[in-house]
């Protein structure tokens, strides 16, 4: 597996997260899941999952869930969110 390059897809998060932000600097995360569904093409259990992993766990643990899916080869997992 080539290394992974998330610059491109970060700024496109920051958009979503950006629009989804209010004057407060809260995100409102339905707001946001409607962004990655209609414009980021995901599915709404997708996006459910994705949003929960993010609040629950955080980039410092992706980042080594994302490290290890890669060396493991692993792309697509078996729940193919």
């Amino acid at each position: 597996m080539e290394d992974i390059d998330i610059k491109e897809i970060r700024s496109e998060y920051q958009t979503y997260v950006a629009k989804a932000t209010d004057k407060n600097n809260e995100i409102d995360w339905d707001i946001l899941a409607g962004l990655l569904c209609i414009n980021g093409d995901w599915t709404k259990q997708g996006t459910e999952t994705l949003i929960e992993v993010v609040k629950n766990y955080g980039s410092f643990i992706l980042k080594n869930a994302l490290a290890l899916a890669a060396a493991a080869n692993i792309e697509d997992g078996e729940l193919g969110l």
